[in-house]
């Protein structure tokens, strides 16, 4: 008898698993974010460098008027204006360590934020929304011309954190994770 789970498997190529799959593709993720952090990953965005090498764009100079090639490994953390985003999401996530470059980052990201626990899909969550912001202000930036200031930036990530955090059922929160909670602007009692 015919089943479309027997379809789908009979037509898809596997392969194995990436060691940042649970990353992205973890139950309380925002859909968006994910997709967009997973084009990241895979190097599939089409930064300036890129479209620079196939004649597209003129200049690969970074939108953020740094100095530097627009690149992935550039544009996730190392100019100086998503680096001071990315540190500012570091923090409200407890974290104080330097920034790394893109892969390092991927890979500290998915070593410490395995499982289910609060902190973790806080990490991860905060991970992506960086990510799909930066990338959705750099497109701004270069089609239509604006620019927000980094608190505003920080903002937008505070705000799809910190909804997910509010309205993700499932994910459990407990007095030890106060801190957190204050740092992405609601109190725990609202999430509970």
């Amino acid at each position: 008898s015919f089943s479309t789970n027997k379809a789908w498997h009979g037509i898809r190529t596997r392969s194995n698993e990436v060691f940042w799959h649970n990353m992205v593709w973890f139950p309380s993720r925002i859909p968006k974010h994910a997709f967009c952090l997973w084009l990241v990953i895979r190097g599939a965005h089409r930064t300036k460098e890129k479209l620079l090498a196939v004649a597209v764009v003129q200049t690969a100079d970074c939108v953020f008027h740094c100095g530097e090639v627009e690149s992935l490994e550039h544009l996730f953390f190392q100019c100086p204006y998503t680096k001071n985003i990315w540190m500012a999401v570091l923090s409200m996530c407890n974290i104080s360590r330097p920034i790394l470059l893109w892969i390092k980052e991927v890979h500290w990201m998915t070593d410490h934020s395995g499982g289910h626990t609060f902190p973790a899909t806080v990490r991860k969550l905060a991970f992506a929304a960086s990510v799909y912001h930066i990338w959705l202000e750099r497109n701004l930036k270069s089609f239509k011309n604006q620019f927000l200031p980094v608190l505003e930036i920080i903002g937008k990530i505070r705000q799809d954190v910190a909804w997910k955090l509010l309205t993700g059922g499932k994910i459990q929160r407990r007095e030890r994770h106060h801190s957190i909670c204050i740092n992405w602007g609601f109190f725990l009692e609202d999430a509970l």
